[in-house]
């Protein structure tokens, strides 16, 4: 074993620096030339006299976007996605894995293109530009989708008004409220929905295990009923609306579904306080909470009290009640609190806990 003390006697052109030395500043400055210089070997170097000075935060947003569109250039099908299905061309239903199960890490010569969601269709930030980040957004997921899967989402809903859909909601008749809020107006089910890439990432994070079945309690137009079917082939998803109008665009949009697609959908028209005892069917079940006051959210909980242990329960702009605001109420774990971008171009709340064993 030679010694540091020998290399410095036989090679005297060398110097090895050791803990306390101090770096040669000729070799900091040749250091950062060529970091920078790597990093912008997608300038164009006739704008570079011609471009406004950028601040600190802008250059190492700068820095960050081109090092990201390298990696998507250098690998542009090799990154895992958390959905399987038949989407590649001439596949049959029921072929390939079992439908609904995390994709594993395949590379398909005969692969779609996928979508290019960014962080800014997940979720709507006014602190910063399309480019920053912000503890709201810093931890958001954007996961992208083959391409066919997107676009027959927006086939079967690119004819709705969606002017006139907005402003719908279904007010719960009396007799379907709760003796305690007689004194209040009944609670209505406003139709907040997740823009399709924002839903994306949220369905990735709950990573469903295969036939598990997804309940939307304020279903609205369907969208996430529609989105779930087709992440998941072969997997179920049932939505239930009270408002007449937004069953219908849900059922118009499903009609334009292939037929496996359509007998895996189940929307139902009715309150859904009335069928509390049917919650229980599903393992993911997304409640659309705008609009609700307290008493309403205490009957959700208790609906939700004979759920099977591990159902995922998905809380949108209100969580479950509970005496602390960043706790969980009883039998429940609160495993994530988020912001999504919702249809309308905000942004919804979105709290996702999980329901524990009993002891």
């Amino acid at each position: 074993q030679v010694s540091s003390t020998m290399l410095v006697c036989s090679f005297p052109m060398f110097h090895l620096a050791g803990p306390l030395s101090t770096k040669r500043v000729m070799d900091d400055e040749q250091l950062c030339y060529r970091f920078l210089k790597r990093l912008r070997l997608t300038d164009d170097p006739e704008e570079e006299g011609s471009a406004t000075p950028m601040s600190h935060y802008e250059e190492v947003n700068s820095l960050l976007r081109k090092l990201r569109a390298e990696h998507q250039v250098r690998r542009p099908y090799d990154e895992p996605s958390c959905f399987m299905g038949p989407w590649a061309p001439g596949a049959e239903p029921g072929e390939g894995p079992a439908a609904g199960a995390p994709m594993v890490d395949v590379v398909d010569a005969c692969a779609p293109p996928m979508t290019c969601f960014q962080l800014h269709d997940v979720v709507r930030c006014a602190e910063h530009g399309l480019g920053g980040r912000c503890p709201q957004c810093s931890e958001q997921l954007v996961q992208n989708i083959p391409l066919p899967v997107y676009s027959t989402f927006c086939r079967v809903y690119s004819s709705l008004p969606w002017d006139a859909l907005g402003s719908q909601r279904c007010t719960l008749s009396a007799s379907s409220s709760s003796s305690r809020s007689t004194l209040s107006p009944p609670p209505s089910w406003q139709s907040v929905e997740l823009s399709f890439p924002a839903f994306v990432a949220l369905a990735a994070g709950l990573a469903p295990e295969p036939g598990e079945r997804l309940l939307h309690l304020g279903s609205g137009s369907g969208q996430a009923v529609v989105a779930w079917s087709l992440l998941f082939p072969l997997a179920a998803a049932s939505g239930v609306e009270g408002c007449p109008t937004l069953h219908r665009a849900a059922s118009a949009a499903v009609a334009r579904l292939d037929p496996d697609l359509q007998r895996r959908i189940h929307l139902h028209h009715c309150d859904p306080f009335g069928v509390q005892s049917d919650w229980h069917q599903a393992s993911v079940i997304l409640v659309s909470a705008a609009g609700f006051d307290d008493d309403a959210m205490h009957r959700v909980l208790e609906g939700l009290q004979a759920v099977e242990q591990g159902t995922r329960v998905v809380t949108l702009s209100r969580p479950l009640p509970c005496q602390l605001p960043s706790r969980s109420p009883p039998g429940f774990a609160l495993a994530r609190q988020a912001a999504c971008r919702t249809t309308g171009l905000n942004n919804a709340s979105v709290f996702i806990y999980r329901k524990l064993p009993i002891r």
